[in-house]
Order: structure tokens, then sequence, then C-alpha cells
């Protein structure tokens, strides 16, 4: 059993990860081996992510000062709560294809700019692409448009080219 020092540490240690996270996700990965855990955790290491395995009292005391007080609500039974330090959807995205692949435990939902998410709603912020992915989408976007303004401002000098080319020339004819 944890001493009152150390689930104060634990506390601290929750309370400090929350307050640079941006997604809070909560599963339960009970059933897992010490290896699955390690393995899961060495992927959302990849997705600048963490997962914390904490007592619910412990997890309750934690989110509730900040945006994520109603993880409260989620946590209950055998709780693993993953945070996102990053892009969102990178760690609902791995949580819910190693759980898909290992075929155990199930996402009971999480928490989002203060709003509770269900399991479906992080679902759904799995599929979005990357932020990455986004940016360059909207990077060629730009870039396209700035071609295209590039390209009708070469037509109107050639077209003036032109124009100004045949005047000097009836004139020269004249």
């Amino acid at each position: 059993m944890a001493t009152k020092t150390q689930k104060q540490e634990l506390v601290a240690e929750l309370e400090a990860l929350f307050n640079k996270s941006n997604v809070a996700i909560v599963a339960d990965l009970s059933g897992y081996s010490v290896a699955e855990i390690t393995q899961f955790r060495r992927k959302l290491d990849k997705s600048n992510a963490q997962c914390k395995i904490a007592k619910n009292t412990l997890i309750g005391i934690a989110s509730a000062k900040g945006q994520f007080a109603s993880l409260g609500e989620l946590a209950k039974g055998p709780t693993a709560v993953i945070v996102g330090l990053d892009d969102p959807a990178a760690p609902a995205k791995v949580t819910l294809d190693f759980i898909k692949s290992v075929k155990k435990g199930e996402v009971k939902g999480g928490v989002m700019e203060g709003k509770l998410l269900s399991a479906k709603d992080l679902k759904a912020l799995a599929d979005l692409p990357s932020k990455e992915v986004l940016l360059a989408g909207i990077a060629g976007g730009l870039d396209s448009g700035a071609r295209g303004v590039a390209g009708i401002l070469n037509a109107v000098i050639r077209d003036i080219a032109v124009l100004v080319e045949k005047v000097a020339e009836k004139n020269s004819a004249a």
C-alpha cells in the first residue's frame, strides 16, 4: 500500500501532466501483460503522449482543478489515463489501434478542452488526419493560390507586351 507521501507525489505528478496536456483519454487496460503495457507506452512516446495508471480517487484529486475535472466521471473501475502533450488526435489513434490489435481493453471516454468525449467521439478524433497532414494541405492550398495569382499577373504582363509590340508594328508600318 502506498504511503500518504507517495500518494501526494503521484497526485502532484498527475497535476503537472494534466497542466501541460491538451487531451486526456480514459481506458480500461485490465488483462494486459507488463510487456503489452510497455509496448503501448513506447508507441505513445512516439506520439508525444503518456500513459499513467493510478487509483481513481488520485486521478479525481489531480484533475479536479483544471480543464480535466470531468475525468472523475470516467474514472470508474480499472483506469489508465492517456494524455496527449501535442496533437490531440495522435494518442486517440494510438490507443484505439493498440486496443484493436491486442483485442483487450476498451476506451471509456476522454476530455479535451474541458469537454467530455464519449468513446465514439474519440474514434472520430482518431480518424482525423495528423496535424502535419492538415498543415501540409493548408500550405499546399496557399501555394496553389499564390501560383494562380502569379500566373494571372504573368499573363497580364505578356498581353501588355504583345499589345505594345503590335502597336509598334502598326506605327512603323504607317
